[in-house]
C-alpha cells in the first residue's frame, strides 16, 4: 500500500470555516499533530489499518482532522492514484450530520478549485464550483451521500436506524460522540456500531471511534477499556485537555495553582487557570467530563453514581490491578 502524506494533503487543498465564520486553510493544530504524529508512529507510513478507540477533551478538531482524511482517500480513489476508499460518518444527531457533510463538501470544493489555482475563500471563485462537481463527481445522492464518477462514495450518516450501515463494503468508518449513542429499542450502539463495523474487512481501511467520556458502563466505555488493556483490535488512546495549547488564559497575580494540578507533569500556572474558569472552580461534573484530566474522571464524572465522584476518581486513579497468578514454596 503506498505511503499518503494526508497532512500535506489537506494543508495544501482544503479550507475550513471557524467558529467565527472565517475561511481559512485547514492547518493541523498542535493536538491535531500530535494525534497524526502517533498515528504515523503506531500504523507506519501507509496509516492503514487503523482501529482506534479516541477519548478526549472538547473542541480539538479530531473530527475535522479524521473526516479530511477520509476525503484525501476519496478523492486519490476517485483519480487513481490509490484504490477506491468508501467512508461512512456518523454522528449523534441529525443537525451534526448536516454540519459534517457541509464540512466535506467544503473539503472537496476547496480542492477542486486548488486545481485549476483558484481559491475557496474567493465568492467569485466559488461561483464556478457547480461546473467542477459535475465534471468530478457523478452525482450528488440526496441529503448526505457524494458519489464520484469511478464510484467512491462518501455518506455522513445519523445514528439512528437499526439497519444503518449493514450492506455494502467500506473501507473508512468514523463514529463521532459514541459514547452518547443511545440504548433504546430503536437504537442499540453495540449492535449498530459493530455490525457496520463488519463492512470493513480485517487488515485494511481506518475506523476511528471518537468522543468525549460519558458514563462508566456503556458500550464505547466497556469499548475503551477493552483496547486499554490489550483485548481487542483497537487502541485506546486518552487525549486530556493540557495538550492543547489554546487552553490555557492569564491567571490573576493573587491566585493560587489548587493541590489538584499537582498531578499533572510541567503543566502552566495559565493552562491551570484556564480550567479552573472553566470548570467553574473544579466545582461542575459536567464540565469535569467535557475537559477531563484523566480517562478515568472522564467516565465516572459522566454519570451519577451512588458514591462521592471525586473519591471514585482518587481511587481509582491509585488502585493497581490484581496479581492473576501466584506461586507459594514452603519448606520444612
Amino acid at each position: 500500500m503506498a505511503k499518503i502524506d494526508y497532512k500535506g494533503f489537506i494543508e495544501k487543498y482544503f479550507t475550513i470555516t471557524t467558529i467565527s465564520g472565517e475561511i481559512v486553510p485547514m492547518k493541523l493544530n498542535n493536538i491535531q499533530s500530535y494525534y497524526y504524529d502517533l498515528l504515523l508512529r503506531d500504523y507506519g507510513s501507509t496509516l492503514s489499518p487503523i482501529r482506534e478507540n479516541i477519548l478526549k477533551s472538547r473542541r480539538f478538531g479530531f473530527s475535522s482532522l479524521i473526516d479530511a482524511m477520509f476525503c484525501v482517500d476519496f478523492i486519490l480513489g476517485e483519480i487513481g492514484l490509490t484504490n477506491q476508499a468508501n467512508a461512512s460518518v456518523y454522528s449523534f444527531r441529525q443537525k451534526d450530520t448536516e454540519e459534517l457533510f457541509k464540512r466535506v463538501n467544503q473539503f472537496i470544493n476547496s480542492y477542486l478549485l486548488a486545481t485549476i489555482e483558484k481559491d475557496y475563500r474567493n465568492p467569485a471563485d466559488r461561483e464556478i464550483i457547480p461546473e467542477l462537481r459535475s465534471s468530478f463527481l457523478n452525482k450528488d445522492v440526496g441529503g448526505t451521500i457524494i458519489e464520484g464518477k469511478n464510484g467512491s462514495v462518501y455518506d455522513c450518516l445519523t445514528a439512528g436506524a437499526k439497519v444503518a450501515g449493514r450492506g455494502g463494503t467500506r473501507q473508512n468508518i468514523h463514529w463521532s460522540e459514541v459514547a452518547f449513542y443511545n440504548n433504546t429499542e430503536t437504537l442499540n450502539a453495540r449492535e449498530l456500531v459493530i455490525g457496520a463495523e463488519k463492512q470493513v474487512s480485517d487488515g485494511i481501511g481506518k475506523i476511528f471511534r471518537e468522543t468525549t467520556g460519558n458514563i462508566a458502563d456503556n458500550f464505547f466505555a466497556e469499548e475503551y477499556q477493552a483496547g486499554k488493556d490489550g483485548v481487542s483490535q483497537f487502541k485506546s488512546r486518552f487525549l486530556a485537555w493540557y495538550l492543547f495549547d489554546e487552553y490555557k488564559s492569564q491567571p490573576p497575580e493573587n491566585w493560587s495553582m489548587p493541590e489538584y494540578y499537582n498531578q499533572i507533569p510541567k503543566i502552566t500556572k495559565e493552562q491551570a487557570y484556564w480550567h479552573f474558569t472553566k470548570t467553574n472552580g473544579l466545582s461542575s461534573k459536567l464540565e469535569m467530563r467535557e475537559f477531563p484530566t484523566t480517562d478515568t474522571e472522564a467516565f465516572l464524572l459522566g454519570g451519577d453514581p451512588y458514591f462521592n465522584n471525586d473519591a471514585l476518581v482518587r481511587y481509582n486513579a491509585t488502585i493497581k490491578k490484581p496479581i492473576r497468578e501466584a506461586e507459594y514454596v514452603t519448606a520444612l
